[in-house]
Protein backbone atom coordinates (compact mmCIF):
# COMPACT_ATOMS: atom_id res chain seq x y z
CA UNK A 1 0.00 0.00 0.00
CA UNK A 2 1.57 3.25 -1.20
CA UNK A 3 1.39 5.74 1.99
CA UNK A 4 3.29 9.18 2.20
CA UNK A 5 6.02 10.15 4.41
CA UNK A 6 4.96 12.18 7.59
CA UNK A 7 6.63 15.76 5.77
CA UNK A 8 4.63 15.04 2.74
CA UNK A 9 1.17 16.41 1.35
CA UNK A 10 -1.57 13.62 2.20
CA UNK A 11 -4.09 12.71 -1.12
CA UNK A 12 -7.12 10.94 -0.39
CA UNK A 13 -8.59 8.78 -2.96
CA UNK A 14 -11.51 6.92 -2.84
CA UNK A 15 -10.34 3.06 -2.88
CA UNK A 16 -13.10 2.01 -5.21
CA UNK A 17 -16.60 3.06 -6.53
CA UNK A 18 -19.03 3.93 -4.14
CA UNK A 19 -19.35 5.96 -0.52
CA UNK A 20 -16.73 5.45 1.86
CA UNK A 21 -16.60 6.39 5.51
CA UNK A 22 -13.93 6.98 8.10
CA UNK A 23 -14.15 4.50 10.85
CA UNK A 24 -12.40 6.74 13.56
CA UNK A 25 -14.23 4.94 16.56
CA UNK A 26 -11.78 1.39 16.05
CA UNK A 27 -9.40 3.33 14.05
CA UNK A 28 -8.38 6.81 15.72
CA UNK A 29 -5.22 6.76 13.87
CA UNK A 30 -3.38 5.27 11.23
CA UNK A 31 -2.57 1.95 11.32
CA UNK A 32 0.45 -0.11 10.89
CA UNK A 33 1.39 -1.38 6.91
CA UNK A 34 0.87 -5.09 8.53
CA UNK A 35 -2.35 -3.95 9.75
CA UNK A 36 -3.58 -2.38 6.99
CA UNK A 37 -2.79 -5.44 4.82
CA UNK A 38 -3.88 -8.52 7.20
CA UNK A 39 -7.12 -6.57 8.51
CA UNK A 40 -9.36 -5.95 5.83
CA UNK A 41 -10.29 -9.67 4.35
CA UNK A 42 -11.21 -10.87 7.48
CA UNK A 43 -13.74 -7.92 8.34
CA UNK A 44 -15.46 -8.38 4.46
CA UNK A 45 -15.08 -12.61 5.19
CA UNK A 46 -16.53 -12.70 8.42
CA UNK A 47 -19.70 -10.02 7.68
CA UNK A 48 -20.39 -11.89 4.66
CA UNK A 49 -20.93 -15.18 6.55
CA UNK A 50 -23.21 -13.53 9.36
CA UNK A 51 -25.16 -11.48 6.77
CA UNK A 52 -26.41 -14.81 4.68
CA UNK A 53 -27.08 -16.09 7.64
CA UNK A 54 -28.87 -13.08 9.39
CA UNK A 55 -30.77 -12.25 5.91
CA UNK A 56 -29.15 -8.88 5.19
CA UNK A 57 -29.96 -7.16 1.56
CA UNK A 58 -26.27 -5.96 2.06
CA UNK A 59 -23.54 -8.91 1.34
CA UNK A 60 -20.75 -7.39 3.50
CA UNK A 61 -18.81 -4.35 4.19
CA UNK A 62 -15.65 -3.86 2.07
CA UNK A 63 -12.93 -2.21 4.21
CA UNK A 64 -9.76 -0.79 3.20
CA UNK A 65 -6.91 1.72 4.49
CA UNK A 66 -6.12 4.54 2.58
CA UNK A 67 -2.98 6.38 4.15
CA UNK A 68 -3.70 4.23 6.77
CA UNK A 69 -6.78 5.55 8.13
CA UNK A 70 -10.31 3.36 7.97
CA UNK A 71 -12.66 3.56 5.59
CA UNK A 72 -15.66 1.30 5.05
CA UNK A 73 -18.31 0.87 2.53
CA UNK A 74 -21.32 -1.18 1.97
CA UNK A 75 -21.61 -3.74 -0.61
CA UNK A 76 -25.55 -4.32 -2.02
CA UNK A 77 -26.26 -8.41 -1.79
CA UNK A 78 -26.28 -9.90 -5.56
CA UNK A 79 -30.15 -10.09 -6.69
CA UNK A 80 -29.86 -13.34 -7.17
CA UNK A 81 -29.68 -13.85 -3.80
CA UNK A 82 -32.33 -11.33 -2.70
CA UNK A 83 -35.13 -14.51 -2.51
CA UNK A 84 -32.61 -16.61 -0.23
CA UNK A 85 -32.06 -13.21 1.76
CA UNK A 86 -35.94 -13.04 2.64
CA UNK A 87 -36.10 -16.16 3.67
CA UNK A 88 -33.62 -16.49 6.72
CA UNK A 89 -34.68 -12.97 7.44
CA UNK A 90 -38.08 -14.54 8.07
CA UNK A 91 -36.69 -17.30 10.83
CA UNK A 92 -34.42 -14.10 12.33
CA UNK A 93 -36.44 -12.86 15.31
CA UNK A 94 -39.26 -15.83 15.20
CA UNK A 95 -36.23 -18.87 16.50
CA UNK A 96 -33.88 -16.02 17.94
CA UNK A 97 -30.84 -16.79 15.98
CA UNK A 98 -28.71 -14.62 17.87
CA UNK A 99 -29.22 -17.57 20.85
CA UNK A 100 -27.87 -20.49 18.74
CA UNK A 101 -24.31 -18.11 17.97
CA UNK A 102 -24.30 -17.61 21.65
CA UNK A 103 -24.86 -21.53 22.39
CA UNK A 104 -21.85 -21.88 19.75
CA UNK A 105 -19.40 -19.22 21.08
CA UNK A 106 -19.55 -20.22 24.96
CA UNK A 107 -19.30 -24.26 23.82
CA UNK A 108 -17.02 -24.26 20.92
CA UNK A 109 -15.46 -21.00 19.78
CA UNK A 110 -14.45 -19.53 23.02
CA UNK A 111 -12.73 -22.32 24.40
CA UNK A 112 -11.13 -23.42 20.94
CA UNK A 113 -9.79 -19.71 21.15
CA UNK A 114 -8.04 -19.63 24.19
CA UNK A 115 -6.29 -22.96 23.75
CA UNK A 116 -4.86 -21.94 20.29
CA UNK A 117 -3.37 -18.71 22.42
CA UNK A 118 -2.35 -20.27 25.23
CA UNK A 119 -0.43 -23.05 22.98
CA UNK A 120 1.11 -19.85 20.73
CA UNK A 121 2.28 -18.46 24.23
CA UNK A 122 3.21 -21.24 25.60
CA UNK A 123 6.10 -21.35 22.78
CA UNK A 124 9.52 -18.83 23.99
CA UNK A 125 10.21 -17.03 20.81
CA UNK A 126 13.75 -16.05 22.11
CA UNK A 127 15.40 -19.93 22.03
CA UNK A 128 13.93 -20.59 18.59
CA UNK A 129 16.50 -20.24 15.51
CA UNK A 130 15.84 -18.08 12.44
CA UNK A 131 14.08 -20.34 10.52
CA UNK A 132 12.11 -21.72 13.43
CA UNK A 133 11.09 -18.05 14.25
CA UNK A 134 10.26 -17.65 11.20
CA UNK A 135 7.79 -20.56 11.15
CA UNK A 136 6.39 -19.75 14.70
CA UNK A 137 5.98 -15.65 13.09
CA UNK A 138 3.67 -17.52 10.11
CA UNK A 139 2.13 -19.61 13.04
CA UNK A 140 0.86 -16.84 15.00
CA UNK A 141 -0.18 -14.72 12.09
CA UNK A 142 -2.62 -16.97 10.49
CA UNK A 143 -4.29 -17.58 13.97
CA UNK A 144 -4.63 -13.82 14.14
CA UNK A 145 -6.68 -13.97 10.06
CA UNK A 146 -8.54 -16.97 11.25
CA UNK A 147 -9.67 -14.79 14.94
CA UNK A 148 -10.39 -11.39 12.75
CA UNK A 149 -12.81 -13.51 10.40
CA UNK A 150 -14.23 -14.86 13.74
CA UNK A 151 -14.54 -11.58 15.59
CA UNK A 152 -16.55 -10.90 12.35
CA UNK A 153 -18.27 -13.36 12.00
CA UNK A 154 -20.23 -12.91 15.12
CA UNK A 155 -21.39 -9.41 14.22
CA UNK A 156 -24.86 -9.49 14.23
CA UNK A 157 -25.26 -11.65 17.08
CA UNK A 158 -23.59 -9.04 19.14
CA UNK A 159 -25.46 -6.17 17.25
CA UNK A 160 -28.72 -6.83 15.88
CA UNK A 161 -30.79 -7.43 19.42
CA UNK A 162 -29.26 -4.15 20.62
CA UNK A 163 -30.33 -2.46 17.00
CA UNK A 164 -33.84 -4.17 17.50
CA UNK A 165 -34.44 -3.06 20.86
CA UNK A 166 -33.09 0.98 20.01
CA UNK A 167 -35.29 1.14 17.18
CA UNK A 168 -38.34 -0.29 19.31
CA UNK A 169 -37.65 2.30 21.75
CA UNK A 170 -37.18 5.05 19.60
CA UNK A 171 -40.31 4.50 18.35
CA UNK A 172 -42.17 4.51 21.37
CA UNK A 173 -40.75 7.90 23.34
CA UNK A 174 -37.88 10.68 22.66
CA UNK A 175 -36.26 9.84 26.20
CA UNK A 176 -31.95 9.51 25.54
CA UNK A 177 -31.84 6.06 24.84
CA UNK A 178 -28.34 6.15 26.74
CA UNK A 179 -30.72 5.80 29.84
CA UNK A 180 -32.59 2.33 28.37
CA UNK A 181 -29.73 1.15 27.19
CA UNK A 182 -27.76 1.41 30.58
CA UNK A 183 -30.08 -1.71 31.63
CA UNK A 184 -27.87 -3.69 30.30
CA UNK A 185 -25.58 -2.34 33.22
CA UNK A 186 -24.11 -5.99 34.89
CA UNK A 187 -24.85 -8.44 32.00
CA UNK A 188 -21.25 -7.79 30.78
CA UNK A 189 -18.88 -8.32 33.43
CA UNK A 190 -15.43 -8.26 31.26
CA UNK A 191 -16.71 -4.69 29.85
CA UNK A 192 -15.69 -3.41 32.94
CA UNK A 193 -13.02 -5.14 33.61
CA UNK A 194 -13.96 -7.71 36.02
CA UNK A 195 -12.37 -11.12 35.67
CA UNK A 196 -12.29 -14.17 38.38
CA UNK A 197 -8.43 -13.98 37.87
CA UNK A 198 -8.20 -10.82 39.10
CA UNK A 199 -11.10 -11.31 42.08
CA UNK A 200 -8.62 -14.33 42.59
CA UNK A 201 -4.88 -12.10 42.81
CA UNK A 202 -6.51 -9.38 44.84
CA UNK A 203 -7.93 -11.88 47.39
CA UNK A 204 -4.39 -13.13 47.53
CA UNK A 205 -2.25 -10.03 48.12
CA UNK A 206 -5.18 -9.14 50.88
CA UNK A 207 -4.03 -12.00 53.07
CA UNK A 208 -0.59 -11.17 52.79
CA UNK A 209 0.82 -8.14 54.12
CA UNK A 210 4.23 -8.34 52.31
CA UNK A 211 2.30 -8.61 48.96
CA UNK A 212 0.38 -5.37 50.06
CA UNK A 213 3.56 -3.70 51.18
CA UNK A 214 5.07 -4.37 47.59
CA UNK A 215 2.59 -3.19 46.02
CA UNK A 216 2.71 0.26 47.10
CA UNK A 217 6.32 0.18 47.88
CA UNK A 218 7.46 2.49 45.19
CA UNK A 219 9.63 0.64 42.79
CA UNK A 220 8.89 0.47 39.01
CA UNK A 221 5.29 -1.19 37.93
CA UNK A 222 7.38 -3.75 36.14
CA UNK A 223 9.63 -4.99 38.65
CA UNK A 224 6.79 -4.95 41.25
CA UNK A 225 4.83 -7.59 38.17
CA UNK A 226 7.98 -9.63 37.99
CA UNK A 227 7.90 -10.29 41.87
CA UNK A 228 4.76 -10.67 42.45
CA UNK A 229 4.93 -13.04 39.35
CA UNK A 230 7.71 -14.80 40.61
CA UNK A 231 6.36 -15.64 44.02
CA UNK A 232 6.15 -19.27 45.08
CA UNK A 233 2.46 -20.89 45.95
CA UNK A 234 -0.88 -19.77 45.23
CA UNK A 235 0.31 -15.86 45.07
CA UNK A 236 2.61 -16.49 42.02
CA UNK A 237 -0.18 -18.81 40.78
CA UNK A 238 -2.74 -15.99 40.90
CA UNK A 239 -0.68 -13.38 39.43
CA UNK A 240 0.24 -15.61 36.55
CA UNK A 241 -3.11 -16.28 35.51
CA UNK A 242 -4.24 -12.96 35.29
CA UNK A 243 -1.39 -11.84 33.16
CA UNK A 244 -1.91 -14.80 31.58
CA UNK A 245 -5.49 -13.51 30.51
CA UNK A 246 -4.79 -10.10 29.94
CA UNK A 247 -1.24 -9.15 30.00
CA UNK A 248 -0.95 -9.94 26.01
CA UNK A 249 -3.63 -8.60 25.06
CA UNK A 250 -3.85 -5.30 22.37
CA UNK A 251 -4.34 -2.11 25.16
CA UNK A 252 -6.59 0.39 23.27
CA UNK A 253 -6.40 -0.88 19.88
CA UNK A 254 -6.82 -3.14 17.17
CA UNK A 255 -3.58 -2.72 15.64
CA UNK A 256 -0.32 -5.07 16.37
CA UNK A 257 1.96 -1.82 16.07
CA UNK A 258 0.20 -0.84 19.55
CA UNK A 259 1.44 -2.17 23.00
CA UNK A 260 0.05 -5.26 24.97
CA UNK A 261 -1.48 -4.71 28.18
CA UNK A 262 2.11 -5.91 29.95
CA UNK A 263 3.68 -3.08 27.87
CA UNK A 264 2.27 -0.68 30.31
CA UNK A 265 2.79 -1.96 33.29
CA UNK A 266 1.62 1.67 35.37
CA UNK A 267 -1.77 0.61 33.98
CA UNK A 268 -1.53 -3.17 35.26
CA UNK A 269 -0.36 -2.27 38.66
CA UNK A 270 -2.63 1.00 39.44
CA UNK A 271 -5.64 -1.81 38.49
CA UNK A 272 -4.37 -4.84 40.89
CA UNK A 273 -4.32 -1.63 43.67
CA UNK A 274 -7.74 -0.60 43.03
CA UNK A 275 -8.78 -4.41 42.82
CA UNK A 276 -7.06 -4.99 46.21
CA UNK A 277 -8.92 -1.34 47.65
CA UNK A 278 -12.26 -1.70 46.70
CA UNK A 279 -13.20 -5.88 46.14
CA UNK A 280 -16.68 -5.34 45.18
CA UNK A 281 -18.25 -4.13 41.48
CA UNK A 282 -19.21 -0.60 42.40
CA UNK A 283 -22.58 -0.61 41.23
CA UNK A 284 -23.66 -4.09 40.40
CA UNK A 285 -26.33 -4.99 37.92
CA UNK A 286 -29.57 -2.89 37.15
CA UNK A 287 -32.36 -3.28 39.53
CA UNK A 288 -35.96 -4.01 38.95
CA UNK A 289 -36.48 -0.53 40.27
CA UNK A 290 -34.82 0.60 37.72
CA UNK A 291 -36.17 -1.51 34.92
CA UNK A 292 -39.74 -0.32 36.10
CA UNK A 293 -39.08 3.42 36.00
CA UNK A 294 -38.09 3.47 32.08
CA UNK A 295 -40.86 0.55 31.73
CA UNK A 296 -43.20 3.43 32.42
CA UNK A 297 -42.00 6.09 30.40
CA UNK A 298 -43.37 3.44 27.10
CA UNK A 299 -47.31 2.97 26.52
CA UNK A 300 -48.63 0.06 28.55
CA UNK A 301 -49.64 -2.11 25.21
CA UNK A 302 -45.65 -2.23 24.42
CA UNK A 303 -44.59 -2.95 27.89
CA UNK A 304 -44.78 -6.71 27.60
CA UNK A 305 -42.72 -6.60 24.26
CA UNK A 306 -40.15 -3.94 25.98
CA UNK A 307 -39.44 -6.49 29.02
CA UNK A 308 -38.82 -9.58 25.80
CA UNK A 309 -36.45 -7.01 23.87
CA UNK A 310 -34.29 -6.27 27.11
CA UNK A 311 -33.96 -9.50 28.17
CA UNK A 312 -32.51 -9.74 24.41
CA UNK A 313 -30.09 -7.19 24.72
CA UNK A 314 -28.82 -8.17 28.40
CA UNK A 315 -28.29 -12.03 27.30
CA UNK A 316 -26.10 -10.77 24.26
CA UNK A 317 -24.54 -8.09 25.64
CA UNK A 318 -21.10 -9.87 27.16
CA UNK A 319 -20.63 -10.87 23.05
CA UNK A 320 -20.08 -7.36 22.08
CA UNK A 321 -16.57 -7.14 23.67
CA UNK A 322 -15.75 -10.98 24.12
CA UNK A 323 -15.74 -11.27 20.24
CA UNK A 324 -13.19 -9.21 20.06
CA UNK A 325 -11.32 -10.27 23.74
CA UNK A 326 -11.00 -13.73 22.61
CA UNK A 327 -10.51 -13.29 18.99
CA UNK A 328 -8.07 -10.52 17.21
CA UNK A 329 -7.72 -8.57 20.37
CA UNK A 330 -6.01 -11.43 21.65
CA UNK A 331 -4.16 -12.57 18.88
CA UNK A 332 -3.06 -9.70 17.51
CA UNK A 333 -1.16 -9.44 20.83
CA UNK A 334 0.32 -12.70 20.57
CA UNK A 335 1.20 -12.01 16.98
CA UNK A 336 3.33 -8.60 18.25
CA UNK A 337 5.01 -10.29 20.52
CA UNK A 338 6.11 -12.88 17.92
CA UNK A 339 6.76 -9.74 15.93
CA UNK A 340 9.14 -8.16 18.68
CA UNK A 341 10.93 -11.20 19.27
CA UNK A 342 11.97 -10.97 15.89
CA UNK A 343 12.51 -7.14 15.60
CA UNK A 344 14.81 -7.63 19.00
CA UNK A 345 17.58 -9.53 16.70
CA UNK A 346 17.06 -7.49 13.43
CA UNK A 347 17.93 -4.49 15.52
CA UNK A 348 20.49 -5.95 17.60
CA UNK A 349 22.02 -6.69 14.01
CA UNK A 350 21.51 -2.56 13.26
CA UNK A 351 18.46 -3.29 10.92
CA UNK A 352 16.08 -1.27 12.30
CA UNK A 353 16.15 0.83 14.56
CA UNK A 354 13.81 -0.31 17.17
CA UNK A 355 12.49 -3.54 17.77
CA UNK A 356 8.78 -2.10 17.10
CA UNK A 357 9.73 -1.20 13.54
CA UNK A 358 9.07 -4.70 11.84
CA UNK A 359 5.38 -4.19 12.41
CA UNK A 360 5.43 -1.05 10.33
CA UNK A 361 7.04 -3.75 7.19
CA UNK A 362 4.26 -5.36 5.04
CA UNK A 363 4.06 -9.27 5.34
CA UNK A 364 6.38 -9.65 2.36
CA UNK A 365 8.55 -7.08 3.38
CA UNK A 366 8.71 -8.91 6.70
CA UNK A 367 9.43 -12.16 5.56
CA UNK A 368 12.75 -10.64 3.33
CA UNK A 369 14.25 -8.54 6.57
CA UNK A 370 13.72 -11.89 8.76
CA UNK A 371 15.97 -13.82 5.79
CA UNK A 372 18.23 -10.38 5.48
CA UNK A 373 17.09 -10.83 1.67
CA UNK A 374 16.17 -7.24 1.52
CA UNK A 375 13.24 -5.29 2.57
CA UNK A 376 12.97 -1.75 3.79
CA UNK A 377 15.57 -0.10 5.52
CA UNK A 378 15.39 1.78 9.03
CA UNK A 379 14.93 4.92 7.62
CA UNK A 380 11.67 4.14 5.61
CA UNK A 381 10.44 1.75 8.38
CA UNK A 382 11.15 4.73 11.39
CA UNK A 383 9.39 7.23 9.07
CA UNK A 384 6.50 4.73 8.78
CA UNK A 385 6.46 5.03 12.45
CA UNK A 386 6.45 8.67 12.81
CA UNK A 387 3.54 8.77 10.42
CA UNK A 388 1.38 7.03 12.76
CA UNK A 389 2.23 8.97 15.59
CA UNK A 390 1.97 12.00 14.39
CA UNK A 391 -1.61 11.43 12.71
CA UNK A 392 -5.18 11.38 13.40
CA UNK A 393 -8.86 10.12 11.95
CA UNK A 394 -10.01 13.36 12.88
CA UNK A 395 -7.79 15.25 10.12
CA UNK A 396 -8.67 12.83 7.14
CA UNK A 397 -11.93 13.32 5.30
CA UNK A 398 -15.13 11.60 6.84
CA UNK A 399 -16.07 10.51 3.71
CA UNK A 400 -14.14 9.82 0.02
CA UNK A 401 -16.20 8.71 -3.10
CA UNK A 402 -19.60 9.35 -4.11
CA UNK A 403 -21.35 11.83 -2.30
CA UNK A 404 -23.74 9.87 0.55
CA UNK A 405 -27.21 8.89 -0.34
CA UNK A 406 -29.95 8.19 1.49
CA UNK A 407 -30.74 4.53 1.79
CA UNK A 408 -33.29 3.07 -0.83
CA UNK A 409 -37.03 3.07 0.68
CA UNK A 410 -37.96 -0.41 2.10
CA UNK A 411 -41.38 0.09 1.07
CA UNK A 412 -43.03 -3.30 -0.06
CA UNK A 413 -40.44 -5.25 1.21
CA UNK A 414 -41.33 -8.49 3.80
CA UNK A 415 -41.55 -6.73 7.07
CA UNK A 416 -39.24 -9.35 8.67
CA UNK A 417 -36.71 -8.11 6.42
CA UNK A 418 -37.56 -4.35 7.19
CA UNK A 419 -37.36 -5.26 10.62
CA UNK A 420 -33.80 -6.48 10.14
CA UNK A 421 -32.61 -4.09 7.69
CA UNK A 422 -33.72 -0.99 10.43
CA UNK A 423 -32.09 -3.09 13.68
CA UNK A 424 -28.83 -3.38 11.41
CA UNK A 425 -29.22 0.24 10.99
CA UNK A 426 -29.87 1.56 13.68
CA UNK A 427 -26.75 -0.01 15.20
CA UNK A 428 -24.04 0.76 12.41
CA UNK A 429 -25.80 4.21 13.08
CA UNK A 430 -24.43 4.04 16.46
CA UNK A 431 -21.40 2.72 16.20
CA UNK A 432 -19.71 5.99 15.59
CA UNK A 433 -22.39 8.64 14.78
CA UNK A 434 -21.66 12.39 15.96
CA UNK A 435 -23.51 15.53 16.27
CA UNK A 436 -21.71 18.00 14.31
CA UNK A 437 -18.37 20.07 15.57
CA UNK A 438 -19.26 23.37 17.81
CA UNK A 439 -16.18 25.00 18.25
CA UNK A 440 -18.02 28.10 19.39
CA UNK A 441 -20.05 26.67 22.11
CA UNK A 442 -18.86 27.10 25.93
CA UNK A 443 -20.41 23.83 26.46
CA UNK A 444 -18.69 20.62 24.21
CA UNK A 445 -21.25 18.64 22.80
CA UNK A 446 -21.68 14.94 22.38
CA UNK A 447 -23.66 11.76 23.10
CA UNK A 448 -24.67 10.71 26.08
CA UNK A 449 -24.05 7.63 26.47
CA UNK A 450 -23.74 6.28 29.71
CA UNK A 451 -25.95 8.46 32.31
CA UNK A 452 -25.38 10.38 35.66
CA UNK A 453 -22.89 13.37 35.99
CA UNK A 454 -19.47 13.66 37.53
CA UNK A 455 -16.83 16.21 37.84
CA UNK A 456 -13.12 15.76 38.52
CA UNK A 457 -9.55 16.20 36.45
CA UNK A 458 -9.18 15.69 32.99
CA UNK A 459 -6.27 13.45 31.95
CA UNK A 460 -5.84 13.70 27.90
CA UNK A 461 -4.79 10.40 26.35
CA UNK A 462 -3.25 10.57 23.49
CA UNK A 463 -0.68 7.26 23.30
CA UNK A 464 -0.87 3.85 25.20
CA UNK A 465 2.19 5.08 26.88
CA UNK A 466 -0.04 7.91 28.70
CA UNK A 467 -2.40 4.94 30.57
CA UNK A 468 -0.13 5.09 32.88
CA UNK A 469 -0.60 8.40 33.95
CA UNK A 470 -4.24 7.37 34.80
CA UNK A 471 -5.38 7.34 38.42
CA UNK A 472 -8.70 6.69 40.15
CA UNK A 473 -11.07 9.20 40.10
CA UNK A 474 -9.93 10.77 36.84
CA UNK A 475 -11.99 11.18 33.42
CA UNK A 476 -10.60 10.37 30.53
CA UNK A 477 -10.26 12.17 27.66
CA UNK A 478 -9.05 10.19 24.38
CA UNK A 479 -9.85 9.68 20.62
CA UNK A 480 -11.40 6.70 21.40
CA UNK A 481 -11.10 3.37 23.13
CA UNK A 482 -11.32 -0.33 22.13
CA UNK A 483 -12.20 -3.93 23.32
CA UNK A 484 -9.17 -4.33 25.87
CA UNK A 485 -9.46 -0.95 27.19
CA UNK A 486 -11.74 -3.01 30.03
CA UNK A 487 -7.93 -3.37 31.95
CA UNK A 488 -7.77 0.44 32.97
CA UNK A 489 -11.57 1.14 32.90
CA UNK A 490 -12.26 0.60 36.46
CA UNK A 491 -10.23 3.69 37.55
CA UNK A 492 -11.95 6.08 35.71
CA UNK A 493 -14.37 8.34 36.95
CA UNK A 494 -16.35 9.30 33.64
CA UNK A 495 -15.19 8.94 30.07
CA UNK A 496 -15.32 11.40 27.52
CA UNK A 497 -14.13 10.78 23.39
CA UNK A 498 -14.09 12.09 20.19
CA UNK A 499 -15.52 9.22 18.46
CA UNK A 500 -18.40 6.93 18.82
CA UNK A 501 -21.60 6.55 18.84
CA UNK A 502 -24.25 4.73 21.35
CA UNK A 503 -23.12 1.19 20.79
CA UNK A 504 -19.20 2.51 20.72
CA UNK A 505 -16.71 0.78 22.86
CA UNK A 506 -16.80 3.87 25.23
CA UNK A 507 -20.19 3.43 25.83
CA UNK A 508 -20.68 0.00 26.07
CA UNK A 509 -17.64 -0.22 28.87
CA UNK A 510 -19.14 2.76 30.74
CA UNK A 511 -22.72 1.75 30.62
CA UNK A 512 -21.05 -1.79 31.76
CA UNK A 513 -19.56 -0.12 35.06
CA UNK A 514 -21.76 2.72 35.72
CA UNK A 515 -19.45 5.54 35.20
CA UNK A 516 -20.78 8.74 33.12
CA UNK A 517 -19.82 8.89 29.65
CA UNK A 518 -19.99 11.07 26.67
CA UNK A 519 -19.16 10.07 23.02
CA UNK A 520 -18.92 11.41 19.21
CA UNK A 521 -17.99 14.95 20.70
CA UNK A 522 -15.15 15.62 17.54
CA UNK A 523 -12.98 17.38 19.34
CA UNK A 524 -12.54 17.20 23.41
CA UNK A 525 -8.73 16.23 23.02
CA UNK A 526 -8.75 19.49 21.62
CA UNK A 527 -10.73 21.79 23.77
CA UNK A 528 -9.69 20.29 26.52
CA UNK A 529 -6.40 20.41 28.29
CA UNK A 530 -4.77 17.81 30.31
CA UNK A 531 -5.49 18.05 34.47
CA UNK A 532 -8.00 20.66 33.53
CA UNK A 533 -11.26 20.44 35.92
CA UNK A 534 -14.35 19.42 33.84
CA UNK A 535 -18.12 18.15 34.59
CA UNK A 536 -19.39 15.45 32.09
CA UNK A 537 -23.44 14.98 32.01
CA UNK A 538 -23.69 11.09 30.50
CA UNK A 539 -27.01 11.82 29.86
CA UNK A 540 -27.16 15.01 28.43
CA UNK A 541 -24.10 14.48 26.39
CA UNK A 542 -22.49 17.92 27.76
CA UNK A 543 -19.21 18.28 28.83
CA UNK A 544 -17.99 21.74 30.80
CA UNK A 545 -15.04 23.28 31.72
CA UNK A 546 -15.10 24.12 34.79
CA UNK A 547 -12.80 26.90 36.62
CA UNK A 548 -9.82 26.07 37.72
Amino acid sequence: MNRPTPSAPTAFEAPGPGTWSVDAAHFPRPVSHFQAEIHPPGITSGFLECARRYGLLIDTLDFRFVNGFAYSSPVPAAEADIPERFTAAEEVFRTKIWREDLERWDRDVKPASIKTHQALLAVDPATLSDDELMTYVDRCRDNLQRMIHQHHSFNLAAILPVGDFMAHVGAWTSLPMGEFLALTRGSAPESAGSFPEMDRLAEEIRHRPDARERLECGQASAEILEQLRHESGSLGEATRAYLGVVGDRLLNSLDTAEPRAIEVPDALVARIRLAVAQPVHRDGAVTEGEVARLREKIPSEYHAQFDELLDEVRLMSRLRDERGFYSDVWAGGVMRRALLAAGERLAAEGRIDAAAHLIEASYEEIQALLRRAGGPGAAELAERARYRKEQRAENAPAELGDPASPPPPMDGLPLEVIRVMTALGTAIQSLGAGPRDQRDSPVIKGIGASPGTYSGRARVIDTIADLGRLEQGDVLITAATTDSFNIVLPLLGAIVTNAGGLLSHAAIVGREYGIPSVVGTRNATARIADGARVTVDGTTGDVRIDAP
